[in-house]
């Protein structure tokens, strides 16, 4: 499909698309219309592509509250493409990944870094106020070509895959103790040990292993008394189980 003809099949989606050149990297990612964040589709179709690089899509209200999950890893985009086969994905020039969806309420762009596998991954909510380059650019190729799907908003989408590809969102956020203290004392071991343990399986440790280490962690390291090893094991065994892949599909919360 030509630019042009993509940009006709995005508007009658309701999507608002805008010509791309080439960024400071070479990348056709930078809009090419200054004022782009204010445009009404209207205006988009009557924009100049003559120079155009690339197609970008604008995001939140301007198109019917499209958000993009930005997953700036390969191997982790690829995972959540498996797991996302019930929306529209599309795997970038970088081969990185856009999921998409559909907000009930628009939200606002947001951007954290993640750990899985050890790996510290930059994951963007990218929302009202931003844009995404998207096929037939260059390099932009479609994974699942389906309708977005509705979304409360595009943080509980993200919290719902980030659980499934094992990523403990919750332990950012809630105030669990930070891992491998000097000294845990007695109020932290149980959430100590479940932080722990999740750390060690990002880092691709087996079950068996990850007692092992914890159990040395446990005897030498964790305020003694009161508690025993069986206690520290079903936190250890719980991280785990928590941190099991599983299918994306039809009702499950955040891609319903």
């Amino acid at each position: 499909m030509s630019l042009l003809d993509a940009v006709k099949a995005y508007a009658a989606r309701g999507w608002l698309p805008i010509p791309l050149g080439l960024d400071a990297q070479g990348f056709p990612k930078r809009p090419l219309t200054p004022n782009w964040p204010n445009l009404d589709l209207i205006e988009a179709l009557s924009l100049d592509w003559s120079t155009a690089k690339g197609l970008g899509i604008v995001l939140g209200p301007a198109s019917n509250n499209l958000a993009v999950l930005d997953i700036d890893d390969q191997e982790l985009a690829e995972a959540a493409f498996k797991l996302c086969t019930h929306t529209r994905c599309v795997r970038t020039i970088r081969k990185r990944g856009h999921v998409y969806v559909i907000e009930d309420t628009p939200s606002g762009s947001t951007a954290s870094t993640v750990n899985w596998y050890g790996r510290a991954i930059k994951v963007e909510l990218k929302a009202t106020g931003t844009q995404v380059a998207a096929p037939p650019t260059p390099g932009y190729e479609i994974v699942h070509d389906l309708p977005p799907k509705h979304v409360a908003n595009i943080g509980v989408a993200w919290d719902g895959l980030a659980e499934r590809l094992g990523i403990v969102m919750e332990l950012q956020r809630a105030g669990y103790p930070p891992p491998w203290q000097e000294h845990v004392p007695d109020g932290e071991r149980n959430q100590s040990a479940f932080v722990e343990a999740h750390r060690l399986r990002e880092a691709g440790l087996s079950y068996a292993l990850a007692l092992e280490h914890l159990r040395f962690r446990w005897e030498t390291h964790y305020q003694q008394g009161g508690q025993d090893w069986a206690e520290i094991e079903r936190a250890v065994k719980s991280a785990y189980k928590r941190g099991e892949v599983r299918p994306i599909t039809t009702g499950v919360r955040g891609l319903k």
